[in-house]
Order: C-alpha cells, then structure tokens, then sequence
C-alpha cells in the first residue's frame, strides 16, 4: 500500500517539476521582450508628461490671451452654471 502511494507521490513531483521546468523555459524566452515592451512604455509615458507639460503651459497662454480679449472688448462676465446643469 505504501508503494502505491510513493509512485503517485513521485509522478506527482515529476509532473510537478516538468512544469516548472516548462514555465522558467518559457520565461528565459519572454523576459528579454517584456523588460523591452517595459523601457518602451516608460519611455512613452515620459513623452506623454512632457506632452502634458507642454499643453499646461499652452493652455495658460491662451487663457492669458483670452482674458486680454475679454477686457478689451469690454464683455460683461456672467457667471452661469457649466452646459447641462440649469437652475431651475
């Protein structure tokens, strides 16, 4: 009886260690294009912060610009509730 049991225990570690075998092969094959796709994202996600910086410091120039505009033309401001949301 004990015999049965310490074949079943062994192709059990057997198919355990196949596995484990299967999946660290697989994983020398997969690292080197995953650390890649890594740099390449955090590249991009530095050119999309510079992107963001970017449009921040356009976006204040054209408020500026907008607000000279505005008090130039003399427009009255009327401070309203935003598209959608009316009082009532």
């Amino acid at each position: 009886m004990n015999d049965a049991r310490f074949k079943r225990m062994a192709k059990e570690y057997e198919a355990l260690r196949s596995t484990q075998n299967t999946i660290m092969d697989g994983l020398e094959d997969v690292l080197p294009a995953m650390a890649s796709a890594i740099d390449a994202n955090s590249k991009g996600i530095q050119e999309n912060r510079e992107a963001i910086q970017e449009n921040r410091e356009a976006i204040l120039v054209n408020t500026s610009m907008l607000q000279a505009i505005i008090e130039h033309l003399e427009v009255p401001y009327e401070e309203k509730p935003p598209m959608g949301f009316r009082q009532g």
